[in-house]
C-alpha cells in the first residue's frame, strides 16, 4: 500500500507541489480573470488512457454532488487551451512526476474551490480510490473542529480518498500523512540541491517550521460496507514518526475538574498508544492515555486541559 512507504508517499507529495506561485496579480480573482480561466472550473484528467476514460465517464454521468452556490462546471484537462493555463497548477508536470500506483492518478483541479475536502468527501462514492482534488485557492478551507483554514494563492491544498477495512487504524492515518509531508519536503529540497527545512510534527495533525504553523492534516471517515472510507503498518513507520514529532520527552500538566477543584498531574510524553493516542507517564509512574478529541492541548505552554462538557 503507498502510505506504508513515505518515499512512495512523497512521489504524490512532491508531484502536487509542481504548481507555479508567481503571479503578479493583486488578487487571485483578477489574475484568473485576466488569463481567462473560469474560476468556477472543475478539471478532471487521468495520468493512464484508462484514467482519463474513467475521468470521462465520471463528467458524463453528471453524477457528482458539487456545492449549489459555487456553480461549478466540470470539465476535461484535454479539452482546455494549455495556452492560459501558463500559472496555474501545472496538470501535465504533475502527471509527469507522479509514479504511484494508485493514488493521485485521477486528478480533479480548479483554479478556485470552497474546498478541496467537501469536493472529496461527498462524492467517495463515485470517485475511484486515491483520487485527489486540488485548487490553486480555497475559500473555505477548514481545519479541525470546524476552524477556517485560510489558503491563499501560492499555498498547496488538496485532498484525497483511500479505504481501509480496519477502524482501529483510522487515527494513525493522519500520523502517517504528517510524515509523508516532512519526507516530501526533504525530498524536494534533497533533488534541487536546497538546504534541508527542519518541518516538525506536531501531534495530532500540524506541522510547524521554527515555532510557525505551516500546515495541518484534516482526516475524516465514513463506514459503509464493512470498511472505512479513508493499510495496517504503522509500526514501521513509528520510529521515524517520532523522530519527526515535537513531543519526545515532553513534560506537560494535565488539568482535570473534579467538582470545584481542579487537580493537575505532571506526566511525560513517551510515544504513540497502539490506537494513535498520545501515551504519557506519570511521575507515579501511572500511564495514562491521551486523546485529541476529549482535551485541549497547548503544548507550547506544557499544558493540557480536560475538556469540559
Amino acid at each position: 500500500m503507498l502510505l506504508r512507504n513515505p518515499a512512495l508517499t512523497a512521489s504524490l507529495l512532491s508531484a502536487t507541489t509542481k504548481k507555479l506561485c508567481n503571479h503578479r496579480c493583486s488578487t487571485p480573482a483578477a489574475f484568473m480573470a485576466s488569463s481567462g480561466v473560469a474560476c468556477s472550473l472543475l478539471v478532471l484528467c487521468g495520468k493512464s488512457l484508462a484514467e482519463n476514460e474513467t475521468a470521462k465517464a465520471i463528467k458524463t454521468s453528471s453524477t457528482l454532488k458539487l456545492p449549489e452556490d459555487e456553480k461549478l462546471s466540470l470539465v476535461l484537462h484535454s479539452e482546455m487551451d494549455n495556452s492560459v493555463m501558463q500559472g496555474f497548477f501545472q496538470v501535465h508536470s504533475y502527471m509527469d512526476s507522479l509514479s504511484t500506483n494508485q493514488f493521485g492518478r485521477l486528478l480533479i483541479w480548479s483554479p478556485d474551490l470552497n474546498s478541496t475536502h467537501d469536493i472529496v468527501s461527498h462524492n467517495f462514492c463515485e470517485l475511484p480510490i486515491g483520487t485527489v482534488c486540488i485548487a490553486d485557492v480555497q475559500t473555505k478551507g477548514r481545519g479541525r473542529s470546524k476552524n477556517v483554514w485560510e489558503s491563499p494563492l501560492g499555498c498547496l491544498m488538496f485532498s484525497f480518498t483511500m479505504q481501509m477495512e480496519d477502524g482501529r487504524v483510522v487515527p494513525l492515518v493522519q500520523y502517517v500523512v504528517s510524515l509523508a509531508m516532512t519526507e516530501a519536503i526533504k525530498d524536494i529540497c534533497d533533488k534541487n540541491g536546497l538546504p534541508s527545512i527542519d518541518v516538525r510534527i506536531k501531534w495530532p495533525n500540524d506541522l510547524y517550521l521554527n515555532g510557525c504553523k505551516v500546515g495541518g492534516i484534516l482526516c475524516t471517515s465514513t463506514y459503509k460496507s464493512k470498511k472505512f472510507n479513508v493499510s495496517a503498518g504503522f509500526q514501521t513507520l513509528e520510529e521515524l514518526y517520532i523522530k519527526t514529532w515535537l513531543h519526545s520527552g515532553q513534560r506537560v500538566v494535565v488539568q482535570e475538574k473534579n467538582e470545584d477543584k481542579v487537580i493537575e498531574h505532571v506526566v511525560t510524553i513517551q510515544g504513540l498508544t497502539s490506537s494513535g493516542y498520545l501515551l504519557a507517564v506519570g511521575d507515579d509512574n501511572h500511564m495514562c492515555e491521551l486523546h485529541p478529541d476529549g482535551n485541549s492541548f497547548d503544548f507550547f505552554k506544557g499544558l493540557v486541559r480536560r475538556k469540559l462538557q
